[in-house]
């Protein structure tokens, strides 16, 4: 017993250690790194601008893979950066109304939401007591995800549904706490889906199953996701099947403790 309390003291300790640097990294990137990468960028984009007629044939695709590096190395230092904020879960926890969270991500992808065509359905959704900053970062990397992995023939229809969990299957969930009321929320698309073995992968930190080429992104969002869920005292998971859409189920306290 004394063994396994020394053995848990370092795993906290190490835990510790490791949360501290990942808040030195965030400082980092949002620093020292950011300066000089804005600085690549604006001369790339220079070159191009001022001297695209004198740029050819090897030079010019040299240029326009300094800009598109530096274009995806600028999204992962800011998408590492977000996921280092909610690493502790900090934030004002208040009265949070789903349906506003919702409003404003349509607003926020209203011009691709219009390019590809797209229909999000939506239920009422519950008013919770969350943290709206993370519930923002969720929906937005949920939504995100179904926009962005759509079927080139088919136009993106997302649909969200809601209801209360019921307690037995609370208590059938080892990730819940028995004390707490719940609400499921589903986010079910038509997009290109992913095979069911990967279900528990696609939530770990750089995870990508296509690649970058075809889809832009970190390998992020959904860790992101993973992590505000835990926060929360919820859970998330994902059913899908290669070309059939993907379904994720996210579970929500109706107050957080």
């Amino acid at each position: 017993m004394i063994e396994r309390t020394f053995e848990l003291q370092d795993a906290i300790r190490d835990l510790e250690y490791s949360n501290s640097d990942l808040q030195q990294f965030a400082y980092i990137a949002s620093h020292d790194l950011q300066e000089p990468l804005r600085k690549i960028r604006t001369f790339a984009s220079m070159l191009q601008d001022r001297h695209n007629k004198d740029l050819a044939g090897e030079a010019k695709e040299l240029v326009d893979k300094i800009s598109s590096s530096s274009e995806r190395m600028s999204l992962l230092i800011r998408d590492v950066l977000n996921f280092s904020r909610i690493i502790h879960g900090n934030g004002v926890v208040e009265k949070t109304d789903l349906n506003d969270v919702l409003h404003k991500i349509r607003d926020d992808f209203d011009l691709i939401i219009s390019e590809k065509k797209a229909v999000i359905v939506c239920e009422k959704l519950p008013v919770i007591k969350a943290i709206y900053s993370q519930m923002d970062m969720l929906f937005c990397n949920l939504i995100s995800n179904a926009l962005k992995f759509s079927k080139t023939d088919i136009a993106p229809l997302i649909t969200i549904t809601s209801r209360i969990l019921p307690v037995e299957e609370v208590g059938k969930n080892e990730a819940l706490n028995r004390d707490l009321s719940y609400y499921e929320i589903n986010f079910q698309d038509n997009g290109v889906g992913f095979g069911q073995e990967y279900a528990e992968q696609i939530f770990l930190i750089f995870t990508r199953l296509h690649g970058s080429e075809k889809y832009a992104g970190t390998g992020i969002g959904l860790a992101a996701c993973k992590k505000v869920v835990f926060n929360h005292q919820g859970d998330i998971c994902a059913k899908s099947n290669e070309g059939e859409g993907s379904l994720f189920q996210v579970i929500l306290p109706s107050f957080h403790r």
